[in-house]
């Protein structure tokens, strides 16, 4: 994978910003200031913001082996008609693209007063995306989108734990990684198992939640942002996080009736004829192999960024061991 990365850069940094200030004005909007508001700095994105006589427009920046982005959401847009932010201009040379604002953060609204009907229509809208998507995923592997379906997981499973050095410094001890090779055998038979439900593969957002979820103050449109690292794989994989977020950010627990009910109508929209009992199998056999998908996920990230600047609270005392752990725990 590409490790470079023009983030943090700041002769790069100032092209960047000189290309989206001279762009937004060719577009005809009027700048209220050519300094923009600094939104996200990490390793993996930055992102800022323009104030214009039209609204605000937002300019993303990325590491190269995240910068499918902005192709990924015009595919999208285009082709699915799907819930994504408009991208105005795109610089493939800069890894960057400008897009339009699309309103307030779904986590924002909640923390006021928490409306199960606005998260409905938001796992409504993502899920209907996924399934349209499932019957098209060529258009996304043929522009390079990583493949991660059932089959693909259990080598790259085993290709991640051969980073024996990546693994320990990220807070795995040999006796842990010797016992997730042990575990190979129980995720094939778990992939084999889980493609037995027929559940067909489609675009996997790695941190599908409620503040990539956005609100439009006056059209109460639906949009989802920060779809850089989606993968092809198991739907069900970006369903695990949304609840799990959720639930983290909004008191919720796995028995309260609001989970229950959200739980529900995540994944009943892809097997709808089963059995509540042939749902849960599905989703029994799914969890644990999430903690492959997140491990992977992570493992990308970091691959994708300069280690020089992947450090500290990004670190967050480990990216990949958290999933690993949680995978032992799950099947041994």
């Amino acid at each position: 994978m590409a490790t470079n990365s023009t983030i943090g850069n700041d002769n790069q940094n100032k092209k960047i910003i000189q290309w989206g200030v001279k762009t937004i004005l060719s577009h005809g909007y009027q700048l209220k200031s050519t300094m923009p508001e600094e939104v996200q700095n990490t390793p993996w994105s930055h992102v800022v913001r323009f104030l214009t006589t039209h609204g605000v427009i937002y300019l993303k920046n990325t590491p190269d082996a995240l910068a499918l982005e902005a192709p990924i959401i015009r595919i999208l847009y285009d082709q699915f008609d799907a819930p994504v932010a408009e991208v105005i201009a795109h610089n493939a040379e800069l890894n960057c693209f400008l897009m339009k604002d699309a309103g307030k953060a779904l986590r924002v609204i909640l923390k006021k007063k928490f409306d199960e009907t606005l998260v409905f229509r938001a796992i409504d809208q993502f899920t209907s995306l996924q399934l349209a998507v499932a019957e098209r995923v060529d258009v996304f592997l043929d522009m390079g989108v990583p493949d991660w379906r059932l089959e693909k997981l259990p080598d790259l499973y085993r290709q991640l734990l051969l980073q024996k050095d990546i693994l320990i410094a990220d807070g795995l001890s040999e006796i842990e990684i010797s016992q997730l090779k042990d575990l190979f055998a129980t995720v094939v038979h778990l992939c084999q198992k889980l493609s037995s439900y027929f559940i067909k593969h489609t675009l996997v957002q790695p941190d599908l939640n409620d503040n990539n979820t956005l609100i439009d103050d006056k059209t109460h449109n639906i949009t989802i942002i920060d779809l850089g690292e989606i993968a092809i794989s198991h739907p069900f994989f970006s369903l695990f996080n949304f609840l799990h977020v959720i639930k983290k950010y909004h008191d919720l627990t796995e028995t309260s009736e609001v989970y229950l009910r959200l739980k529900d109508y995540c994944f009943k929209k892809f097997i709808p004829l089963a059995s509540e009992q042939y749902l849960l199998d599905a989703i029994s056999i799914a969890r644990p192999l999430f903690f492959v998908y997140a491990a992977l996920g992570n493992y990308r990230l970091m691959q994708a960024c300069d280690k020089t600047k992947f450090t500290g609270s990004f670190q967050r005392h480990g990216r990949i061991s958290p999933s690993l752990k949680e995978l032992m725990a799950a099947c041994l």
